[in-house]
């Protein structure tokens, strides 16, 4: 073929030149769904909460279902019904730390040198250690709320061993500032004075005998 210029040249190289092939389906770019939380759920999510989680009521025993965040309180279902909680009211379930609350809270749970261990015995002294840290479920309690969270749980072990006449229960709830120590005292005072006496223990707590 003879070509008479450089444009006849450039046409046949157009038609000479293979047609681009299709991208395969797979290069196709992909969409992505974004989830977006709210500050109060995120919050939650950093404290170890998520909606539809289990957690059981500090002052009732019950549990319920985390169902949804606000600014200052938890929405939980118990029942068929909403109710707000803050955060001090309830903990989160985990089949180690219930395990753990289980058996701390009938009053069978002593401290020894070799560390915690079961007696058979209901009237056994049981020693109950209030620091938030020591406490099943405190993990995410925020600072404002432990002094409820602790009070809460004081409660808890007391009223599980009320049943148990002449038992004696230490709680150590440390010096620090003296609000907790305070508190426990106050309730003893107000709230038990008929079923409870109590007498001032070594330095940071208070020995508790049930009448």
């Amino acid at each position: 073929m003879k070509l008479s210029n450089l444009k006849d040249l450039r046409i046949i190289k157009k038609d000479l030149a293979p047609e681009p092939e299709a991208k395969p389906a797979g290069n196709k770019p992909r969409t992505r769904t974004v989830e977006t939380r709210s500050k109060e759920e995120e919050k939650a999510r950093i404290e170890g909460l998520v909606r539809g989680q289990k957690v059981r009521m500090m002052d009732t025993n019950d549990t319920a279902i985390l169902v949804g965040f606000g600014k200052d309180f938890y929405e939980l279902e118990m029942d068929g019904l909403i109710i707000r909680a803050v955060r001090s009211e309830f903990i989160p379930i985990d089949p180690e730390e219930d395990r753990k609350l289980r058996a701390a809270v009938p009053g069978k749970l002593l401290k020894t040198a070799d560390g915690p261990h079961h007696s058979p015995d209901p009237l056994a002294e049981l020693t109950v250690d209030l620091h938030i840290e020591r406490i099943p479920g405190s993990e995410g309690i925020p600072e404002w709320a432990a002094l409820d969270f602790q009070m809460n749980y004081f409660r808890q072990v007391l009223r599980q061993n009320l049943r148990y006449k002449g038992k004696r229960i230490v709680f150590i709830h440390g010096v620090g500032n003296g609000k907790l120590a305070s508190a426990i005292r106050k309730e003893l005072d107000e709230v038990h004075a008929l079923s409870c006496t109590y007498t001032y223990g070594p330095m940071g707590a208070t020995n508790v005998t049930i009448k």
